[in-house]
């Protein structure tokens, strides 16, 4: 996309509906994945997947952002907006760190699935997890690709732009005259 390509206001269903069925996939095979190792596992998983999704994400994320109350590109502002109150936008890129509950929930099936590379295949079909990871990365490719570039929030989010987290946030706090929060005296 061009550098002057119009940001979304709001997204358009077109662009939600493949978020979510990329997730759904996502999801979905996470947890064939580890429910094949162990169904107690797969069952923390799955709450895991949930609390993560529709707690973690939209209180420590969605409530910093720009479509918080609004469409975004996963529909998730509009939880946000009906469950939590809105949070400080200043802080929407340093949040990133937060969405660290989703990563390991990815994390957990990845490792089942070197596990079962490593065990031969006796719990994990042959090619299922090559597909798991493809579908992360083709989650993942289409958002940066596909929704990124239309975003309001991308020059301040490290999804779009992982300079965003290499720059200092400069966080003011009362207590102290260092505009980085920290006393040099």
């Amino acid at each position: 996309m061009s550098r002057h390509t119009p940001l979304y206001e709001l997204y358009p269903w077109r662009k939600i509906i493949p978020r979510w069925i990329l997730g759904a996939a996502e999801i979905g095979l996470s947890l064939f994945l580890v429910m094949r190792f162990s169904q107690n596992l797969g069952l923390f998983l799955a709450a895991w997947w949930g609390v993560s999704l529709f707690v973690f994400l939209p209180l420590l994320r969605c409530t910093k952002c720009y479509y918080f109350g609004k469409r975004c590109n996963t529909g998730w502002g509009l939880l946000a907006g009906f469950a939590f109150k809105k949070g400080d936008p200043k802080y929407f890129g340093s949040g990133y760190a937060l969405t660290l509950p989703i990563w390991l929930a990815r994390a957990l099936p990845l490792g089942v699935g070197l596990l079962g590379l490593l065990d031969g295949f006796a719990f994990v079909p042959d090619g299922l997890f090559g597909i798991y990871v493809a579908a992360i990365a083709i989650h993942r490719r289409y958002y940066r690709r596909s929704n990124c570039p239309v975003c309001v929030q991308k020059e301040v989010c490290p999804v779009y732009n992982p300079l965003v987290l290499e720059r200092s946030y400069r966080i003011e706090s009362p207590l102290t005259d260092s505009p980085s929060g920290f006393d040099r005296r």
